[in-house]
């Protein structure tokens, strides 16, 4: 994925040797979540982070007045809160399953300790971070700045599958609902409903096969 997906899985997971890989997956800790379940909340992971093995989760922070500011959407490969493995302050990181997720914990010592030894693997972790913190820039000015409308059209082409073009619509996560949009825009169901209304009814957005799809369009 190219790097402006920052809402699509990045698959980590592979930035490590496969040594190390397989024997993190050897681990019998294995945790499994329910559609709707959260996977860690605050303060939860102390002494590890977890490896997504199944499933999509979104990972969010949430406002004193309860809006969330969702981060991406993490899906197999990915690790759930590496930055915190570097930070002395305590993870304020929701992680959220959007679909059945299994995680398998793995301690921070380990990753950090990985990370030390090699040199590229740090080098390419630090990219990584330097552009995740300028996305997250770019979420935090829709979220407080944005129009809901602009906010929601920000979101679906983040969430488009740049990669997967069909004709000139990019399909979105089949697993996304009404629901997990509204929370993603700090709006409600029934206001991303009448949005997606009106963008299928200009045709900037169709929905096919129970699936929201985005027109090719940059002027979108």
């Amino acid at each position: 994925m190219s790097d402006n997906q920052y809402l699509y899985p990045t698959n980590l997971i592979n930035l490590f040797s496969t040594a190390q890989v397989e024997k993190w997956q050897a681990k019998e800790n294995i945790f499994t979540f329910k559609k709707g379940d959260f996977i860690c909340t605050p303060g939860q992971l102390s002494d590890s982070i977890y490896l997504i093995v199944e499933g999509h989760a979104r990972i969010f922070h949430i406002h004193l007045e309860g809006k969330e500011c969702v981060l991406g959407i993490l899906s197999e490969g990915d690790l759930i809160d590496l930055l915190q493995i570097f930070s002395d302050k305590e993870s304020q990181l929701f992680a959220k399953a959007l679909t059945e997720v299994k995680v398998i914990a793995i301690p921070k010592s380990e990753v950090k300790k990985e990370i030390q030894q090699n040199q590229e693997l740090l080098m390419t972790l630090l990219h990584y971070f330097s552009n995740r913190l300028q996305e997250t820039i770019e979420i935090l000015e829709q979220v407080a700045y944005g129009k809901v409308e602009e906010r929601l059209l920000f979101l679906l082409n983040k969430l488009a599958n740049k990669e997967a073009l069909s004709q000139e619509w990019y399909p979105l996560p089949e697993f996304l609902t009404h629901s997990n949009l509204a929370g993603m825009i700090a709006s409600t169901r029934e206001t991303v409903t009448f949005l997606l209304n009106k963008l299928i009814q200009t045709g900037n957005v169709k929905q096919e096969n129970q699936r929201i799809w985005i027109k090719n369009d940059k002027e979108i």
